[in-house]
């Protein structure tokens, strides 16, 4: 007789989940017109933030063409996940060991010299991007999973931080600071292949 019990008690768990989805999502499409909402702000290549008749706010990515979202939290996770963002330590490991050679950024949104070293990163990541793993770990994560243990592990103690690793996962080269190097990080890239 439990074990019926339980069934049943799952069964109307699963039920009611899937409802709200539907429902979520409807309200998300119905409520958000933009020839029915105020554009608010505009952050360029960033984001606007529109308002409907009820004063509901909408986020609209710019830097992605995502879409809208409900918060800007939601905004800015989907934005992160897109630039290729990862903090969990186990998933960072497994893209290390993937046996291609990987570049470790420690990043921060409000750094500037981080923002500075992606003008130089940019050239670097087109060049190598089918040989080299690009990863970006966010230091002052403020919208994705906790970052503590992957910062404690690979010691990023201050941004931008590059770390390079070889095929075997071994850690090759250490940069902290700002330093526009990018050919001197892509020659070490191109010896580890």
């Amino acid at each position: 007789m439990k074990f019926f019990l339980i069934i049943i008690y799952c069964l109307f768990l699963i039920s009611c989940n899937s409802t709200n989805q539907v429902t979520e999502s409807t309200f998300k499409i119905q409520q958000f017109e933009k020839s029915k909402s105020e554009l608010v702000r505009t952050f360029k290549n960033d984001y606007s933030l529109w308002k409907n008749n009820d004063d509901f706010e909408y986020y609209e990515d710019l830097r992605f063409n995502l879409g809208i979202f409900e918060t800007f939290e939601l905004m800015r996770e989907s934005q992160y996940r897109k630039m290729g963002i990862v903090t969990d330590l186990s998933k960072i490991q497994n893209i290390i060991d993937s046996g291609k050679p990987t570049f470790l950024e420690g990043w921060s949104e409000s750094c500037v010299y981080c923002k500075m070293g992606e003008v130089a990163l940019k050239n670097l990541k087109e060049e190598h991007s089918e040989n080299v793993n690009f990863l970006i770990v966010d230091v002052s994560n403020r919208y994705l999973e906790d970052v503590t243990d992957a910062l404690m592990f690979y010691e990023i103690v201050s941004t931008p931080t590059y770390i390079i690793f070889d095929k075997n996962g071994n850690e090759i080269h250490r940069s902290v600071g700002y330093a526009a190097e990018g050919e001197k990080l892509s020659n070490i890239l191109f010896d580890n292949y």
